[in-house]
Parts: C-alpha cells; sequence; structure tokens
C-alpha cells in the first residue's frame, strides 16, 4: 500500500517518479490508496494534539480497508515528515486505547481502526534484503559515478524521535550506505543533521536562507558536488541557495534512477545536473 501525501503530489512530483520507477526495476509495486487526505503534519507537531491525530488516524483506517485487496499490512511513505507523522500517530493510538477510543468516538463516520497497518519509510523497503538489499542495487547499477561526491542530508523526521526514526540519530549510514551502492563516493559533512527551517520559509524566508546557507557552504567545504534528501520540505529549503553555491539537492530516488539509467523518469533539469557534475554519459 502507497500513501503519497500532498507535497509528493505536487512539487515533489519527481520524487514519486523516481521512487515508482526504481522500486518497479525490482518487481516491488507500490499500490496507491483509493482514498487519502493531508497527513496533517502541522497540526499533529502541536502541544495538544489529540485532534490532530484525526487526520493521520483517517489515513491508516483507508490503508486498513485497502489491506485485503493488496494481502499486505505495510503502508509505505515517501515524504520523511509524512512518515513520522502516520508512524507516530500509530505507535500511539496502538499502545493507548484510552485515546484510540476518544478518536474512534469523534471520528464516527469511520470504522474502528484495529491497529493493524505497519507504516514503512520506503528507505526501509529498499534497505530490506528481503525485499530489494544494497547487493541489488549496486547489481543494478549502469553507469559509473565513482567521480560523483554525494552528501547526505537526513533531516530531523527521517532520524527522531527515537523509536519512530530509521537510523542512528546520532550517527545516521543508511543514505551514505546507499551512495556506496551506487559507486559514488558518500561524503559525511556536520551539518547533515541539522534541521533545514521547517516551515519557517513561509514567514521569515531570510532566516531560512541563512540556516541553509551555513548548510550548503559546509556540504560544500566538505567536497561534496551535491546533496540527497528524502524530505520535499528540505529539498524545497536547501535549493533556496542552489545558485549560490552551485551544489543542487536531489530526492536519493533520482540518484539511484540516473544511476541504474531509467533517464525517461528524471526531468531535464535533473538530467541537466547530473551532466554540469560528471558529464551525463
Amino acid at each position: 500500500m502507497y500513501y503519497p501525501g500532498c507535497s509528493v503530489k505536487d512539487y515533489a512530483k519527481s520524487y514519486e517518479d523516481s521512487a515508482i520507477a526504481v522500486l518497479k526495476l525490482f518487481d516491488v509495486e507500490l499500490v496507491e490508496l483509493d482514498r487519502w487526505n493531508c497527513c496533517g503534519v502541522v497540526y499533529e507537531y502541536s502541544a495538544d494534539a489529540v485532534m490532530q491525530h484525526v487526520a493521520p488516524l483517517r489515513d491508516l483506517v483507508r490503508a486498513q480497508e485497502f489491506m485485503g485487496r493488496v494481502g499486505d499490512n505495510r503502508l509505505i511513505t515517501l515524504c520523511s515528515m509524512c512518515y513520522s507523522t502516520l508512524k507516530k500517530v500509530n505507535e500511539i493510538v496502538t499502545s493507548d486505547p484510552e485515546k484510540l477510543d476518544n478518536l474512534s468516538k469523534y471520528m464516527d463516520d469511520e470504522p474502528r481502526y484495529n491497529c493493524g497497518v505497519d507504516v514503512k519509510h520506503v528507505l526501509e523497503i529498499i534497505l530490506d534484503d528481503n525485499i530489494i538489499g544494497l547487493k541489488k542495487v549496486g547489481g543494478a547499477v549502469k553507469r559509473d559515478l565513482s567521480k560523483l561526491k554525494v552528501a547526505s542530508f537526513y533531516s530531523c523526521s527521517l532520524l527522531r524521535p527515537k523509536g519512530i526514526g530509521i537510523d542512528d540519530p546520532e550517527d545516521p549510514h543508511i543514505l551514505s550506505d546507499l551512495i556506496s551502492s551506487l559507486g559514488a563516493k558518500p561524503i559525511k559533512f556536520p551539518y547533515e543533521k541539522r534541521c533545514c527551517g521547517s516551515y519557517n520559509v513561509v514567514y521569515d524566508r531570510s532566516m531560512v536562507e541563512r540556516t541553509v546557507g551555513e548548510i550548503v557552504r559546509a556540504a560544500g567545504r566538505w567536497g561534496a558536488d551535491m546533496i540527497i534528501t528524502a524530505c520535499p520540505l528540505c529539498h524545497y529549503n536547501l535549493n533556496i541557495v542552489r545558485n549560490k553555491f552551485n551544489i543542487p539537492t536531489i530526492y536519493f530516488t533520482e540518484l539511484m534512477a540516473y544511476a541504474m539509467g531509467l533517464d525517461e523518469k528524471l526531468s531535464q533539469e535533473t538530467l541537466s545536473i547530473f551532466k554540469s557534475k560528471i558529464g551525463g554519459g
């Protein structure tokens, strides 16, 4: 089952296109939910978030209804913020029957959620040796990326909070491991876990420009040609200063698609980025 989320159907469409193409190469199909709504990420982070859990819980109910059609209980997300929101609420209602009961009464027009959905980020699927795994990823590479130096930007929601994040929040390595499997050189830099400024860009763009400027400048100092991320908001914010430092940010699935020769699923802008960095052959 596949929950796309709002941004992946809008300004992050290239993320979805490249992810679906890469997964299809390994015979993994994402079946999109019939009905879904915004995960409610902004409101879910508010201090008193009980009623704000309605939006993600409704998506979990949609997945519950869909499970029988696909014969699988895993709900896959691409956006790290959607992943974090859905995963957290799933954990909350599973561990707190009283809260689930209160929410179920509030959602009196919906079936009761039975806590049987397993929320996964697409990176977990790619890295799982029982599904794909890095060995298969490396075996599908068709281009020599050995001269390309790539920094990982993990974002807050992919790593935190503990128990929800999919890697060590202090010393993450999953994106670096993926870069290595594709034949490129992973670049570790001090700001790979730093917040990009998030939704502050809406009301204080100059503050976010300063924040991402420090991040991208640091990636350049450590020798990166480009940055990869799994978060549409990080992608948007980091690219605000792209022209200033000549270090673009792309989705990790775009790097995979390029390495595997899936050019038809990449935008001309993305292809031109690779051409400028490694010749594009």
